[in-house]
């Protein structure tokens, strides 16, 4: 770092009156972080990141009177809401620097806190004071199958559970209890209709995705009587950025784009 050790010290030890801590314990092998300390580190972290965010952005934008706005949604929701979304920002602002990206839920609620992203769209984002949350919508997951058009048919040998989010899973044990401990578990649509292009079976897909796998996997079909499953969708937005003019339209677009579909 080319700083002397006498002057770390010092900076450390400011730094522990300022958070009223102690932050470090010093022995002959080294210094340990205290519990005080591990707590601090991620703070510390998402400090530099909104640091480095701040950096970026009036580099960006020194030049330029140019909007920007920097979305990022849940891998299982882009079809739903995130093209046509952004179809939407893009027709009425063209003008607009957008950035999407797609991630999990929860370095999405990271990226919103540390000031990375501006706006989210996720099924379960975390409740905290500094994160607004609202309801966009609901996406409808159904099962579907390349063997069987009824539930009472469906082999669990030939079942996958696709555990989209916690809460979804719960939900879906308690409708199907008797499907609850099948051979395999997974995570995501796209994954799922991978293996059933490779090998069949019955899982559950969002409703939206389903004419999509019907064009590449031949004799894939719902079951009719298998239940529905309801999974809430939401935006999430920094609260210190709820009344930013360009993030309460874009949020609006969204809202429109929900209730279209």
């Amino acid at each position: 770092m080319n700083i002397m050790q006498s002057t770390v010290s010092a900076r450390i030890r400011q730094l522990e009156e300022t958070v009223g801590a102690r932050l470090f314990e010093r022995g002959r092998g080294g210094a340990e972080p205290t519990p005080a300390g591990r707590r601090f580190e991620g703070h510390s972290r998402a400090f530099l990141t909104l640091w480095g965010h701040a950096k970026r952005d009036l580099a960006s934008g020194a030049a330029t009177r140019r909007r920007r706005l920097h979305v990022s949604c849940q891998y299982s929701l882009v079809r739903a809401y995130l093209l046509d979304w952004i179809d939407r920002i893009r027709s009425n602002d063209p003008d607009l620097d957008l950035h999407v990206e797609i991630n999990f839920s929860s370095q999405i609620q990271r990226d919103i806190l540390s000031g990375e992203t501006d706006i989210g769209i996720m099924f379960a984002p975390q409740m905290t004071p500094d994160v607004q949350i609202e309801d966009v919508g609901a996406a409808e997951f159904v099962m579907v199958s390349t063997d069987h058009d009824t539930l009472a048919e469906v082999d669990i040998s030939r079942y996958v559970k696709v555990a989209y989010t916690s809460a979804f899973e719960r939900a879906l044990d308690e409708a199907l209890p008797d499907f609850a401990f099948p051979g395999m578990v997974i995570g995501s649509d796209d994954l799922a209709i991978e293996l059933l292009a490779r090998h069949g079976g019955t899982l559950y897909l969002p409703r939206f995705a389903i004419a999509g796998a019907q064009a590449k996997i031949l004799g894939l079909a719902m079951v009719q009587d298998a239940p529905a499953l309801l999974q809430p969708v939401f935006s999430a937005v920094h609260i210190r950025r709820r009344r930013d003019p360009l993030v309460v339209w874009a949020l609006k677009l969204l809202k429109d784009v929900s209730t279209e579909r």
